[in-house]
């Protein structure tokens, strides 16, 4: 019980400091020195299937300041073979950089943290872990990003 009292607190806490409102601009590509760490309340999973059928999840991340974020995770095939799973009103901790790609400007997570569990979706670097990032799905959740902006 103590253990998720402190993690609740430190999310929280994380969640007021580092609650900056999100770029108007970004590179196209993930970039490790620009790495940043945005707490907050999810406040919306938006899982969209590709002609492939691969299902890519990404989030809206509502933050203390309140701007929302788009957070880009990766295939949902991924998060739910790492025994993870999102949904609104979760409490999260997200790093990873501003990548501008399709006309949208996202966090591409490298890390989430979620009561006590962190899952890394990145290599430092910010190449994914798993195999299908392609040049047109840089950020390799598997689905063209058009549906999930609609």
């Amino acid at each position: 019980m103590m253990r998720h009292i402190a993690v609740s607190a430190f999310v929280l806490g994380a969640w007021v400091a580092l609650a900056a409102q999100p770029p108007a601009s970004a590179p196209r590509a993930y970039d490790a020195a620009a790495e940043v760490t945005y707490g907050g309340v999810v406040t919306a999973v938006l899982a969209t299937t590709g002609p492939d059928g691969t299902v890519g999840v990404h989030l809206e991340l509502a933050t203390g300041r309140g701007a929302t974020v788009m957070v880009h995770l990766g295939p949902a095939m991924f998060i739910g073979m790492n025994d993870t799973s999102f949904f609104a009103d979760d409490q999260v901790l997200v790093t990873g950089a501003f990548v501008s790609h399709g006309g949208e400007v996202a966090l591409w997570a490298r890390q989430i943290s979620k009561h006590g569990k962190t899952l890394t979706l990145r290599s430092p670097d910010g190449t994914p872990r798993w195999l299908y990032a392609t040049a047109d799905d840089p950020d390799g959740c598997g689905v063209s990003h058009a549906p999930v902006r609609d």
